[in-house]
This record gives C-alpha cells, structure tokens and sequence, in this order.
C-alpha cells in the first residue's frame, strides 16, 4: 500500500488600500501579524504590490502550509487568538477590498 502524497497548500491574501496607507500596513503586517501566523504554521511570505488604480495598491502576499491538516491546524489557532480578528478588523477599516484564497493540489489517486 502506498503512502500519499502530501502536497504544500498555498494561502494568498489579496488587500487593497489606498496608496498613503501602504507603508503603515505593511510595517503593522510585519510587526503585528507575521510572527503569529509563522508560529501557527505559515511559513514563506512573499509580498508583490501592483498598482490597482491611481490611488490606490493592491497586495499580494503569498504563504505555504506544510498541508491540508496544518492548514486546518492553522484556521483554529487563529480562530482562537484575538490579535488575529484585531488585526484583520483593522485592515477592514482601512482596506479598500480584502481576500484570502487557498489553493491546493488535487491529493493523488
């Protein structure tokens, strides 16, 4: 019997904000967020901008999961940490549009 095959999951977050309000985010994004969402599994940020419109940038940020399971072990330790809903509640105040997609491969057959 073989062993599946357990293939990395993908997390991207898409924010939009005003331009003037890039920078600040960013800084609270790397002071605030990433050392929580590192110890709950996600690992290897990478950040991309793009110009959404004349006043506004658009955020990609990328993450991987070793998993589906420590995806799902990712969503209730951040389910359970109130800095994670603060942090996301104040990106909403100031975001212009907010998304996180997951992305996995189709586990073999």
């Amino acid at each position: 019997m073989s062993t599946p095959t357990v293939h990395p999951v993908r997390v991207v977050d898409r924010v939009v904000l005003p331009v003037h309000r890039v920078d600040t985010w960013l800084e609270s994004w790397r002071t605030d967020y990433v050392p929580g969402a590192t110890a709950r599994g996600l690992r290897d940020p990478h950040v991309w901008r793009s110009h959404h419109d004349p006043d506004s940038v658009e955020l990609h940020i990328t993450w991987e999961l070793a998993g589906i399971y420590e995806f799902y072990g990712m969503r209730g330790a951040a389910a359970a940490d109130p800095a994670v809903a603060r942090f996301w509640a104040d990106t909403d105040a100031i975001a212009l549009h907010r998304q996180r997609d997951v992305l996995a491969l189709e586990e073999d057959r």
